[in-house]
């Protein structure tokens, strides 16, 4: 199974009181070819293309304030979401607001190490209930070399250097970096993330995709264990930028 993960930042620059929210998007191996076709094919309908990757979903360009007045951009958005609903996606989201009195002058930068944990030990509960025999890869909007790169190494950290990541074995150990403009599952991804961070941020016109998309979260069907029991979390970075250990708490939305 695959994993596909984006951000949304709002805004940018970052500011106080700013918002990011990285979404995870997981498609069942037997759904995702006919999910994939059927996503182009919705495609072809409301656009008119031909290839795959003559265009690219952007929950910018289809959920921001403009694009909420097109009837055409609203239904493919409703048309995305019962696709993904129908082909059994099940969606993760991480969230992350900065403090509103920048530190030193300067803003407290999220520390994606304790994102990409956040993530993967959902992933990992998911996988160990659900799917035990297989192992989720997870696959990330590539953005450049050196971006990459500390992501891969912050992922490893996390595998090899972390107790609870040490104990995570449902989840492949080499993260993938693509393109969304020809990844679809990265797309989905994209459009997840900025309608949650957005409604985080306030706008309530939001609230029915938002609660399409929360309909799809990961929840564990044993709510007595310690581990993590939902796929959503979203919290407030602290001033210090530590986090304390242990057990992941309930989340909140």
């Amino acid at each position: 199974m695959m994993v596909f993960v984006d951000e949304s930042e709002y805004p940018r620059p970052r500011t106080p009181g700013g918002y990011t929210v990285w979404a995870g998007v997981a498609i069942p191996g037997d759904n995702s070819k006919d999910f994939f076709r059927e996503l182009f094919n919705l495609e072809k309908k409301f656009w008119k293309v031909y290839e795959p990757y003559d265009f690219e979903i952007k929950g910018r360009l289809l959920l921001n304030s403009k694009g909420l007045t097109s009837p055409k951009k609203r239904e493919f958005v409703e048309e995305i979401l019962s696709l993904c609903k129908l082909n059994l996606a099940i969606a993760f989201a991480i969230g992350l607001r900065y403090p509103q009195t920048p530190v030193m002058g300067g803003m407290v930068e999220p520390n994606t190490y304790w994102v990409i944990g956040d993530l993967l030990d959902r992933v990992e509960a998911m996988m160990v209930e659900t799917f035990p025999s297989e192992r989720a890869t997870m696959v990330f909007d590539s953005q450049e070399d050196k971006k990459d790169k500390e992501r891969a190494l912050e992922f490893g950290n996390y595998l090899y250097g972390n107790p609870r990541g040490k104990m995570i074995s449902h989840v492949a150990d080499t993260p993938i970096f693509a393109s969304s403009t020809v990844t679809k599952g990265l797309q989905i991804a994209d459009v997840f993330a900025y309608g949650l961070a957005q409604q985080n941020m306030g706008r309530s016109e939001l609230k029915l995709y938002c609660d399409r998309i929360r309909e799809m979260e990961w929840r564990s069907l044993d709510q007595q264990g310690a581990e993590p029991r939902r796929g959503f979390r979203f919290r407030e970075v602290a001033l210090n930028e530590e986090r304390i250990g242990g057990p992941i708490d309930e989340v909140t939305t």
